[in-house]
């Protein structure tokens, strides 16, 4: 999975799973978590979270054929 890790960056459509299944977006930006180094993708996804983006670790995120 660490492969795929690699290719997701801003812009790409990312797929997830969540607690309310799983979800499609595009990462809109990339930061470093300042508590542990890790990588935190800022996930857009349509219709949900009244706009706001979904805050993933990249490592989480798989890609996607197309954002939704």
């Amino acid at each position: 999975m660490r492969a795929a890790t690699q290719q997701i960056t801003v812009g790409s459509p990312v797929r997830f799973d969540s607690d309310h299944g799983f979800q499609t977006g595009k990462v809109a930006d990339i930061k470093a978590d300042l508590s542990n180094g890790r990588r935190i993708a800022a996930v857009q996804v349509p219709g949900a979270l009244d706009g706001q983006p979904w805050h993933i670790p990249v490592d989480e995120l798989q890609p996607a054929t197309k954002a939704t």
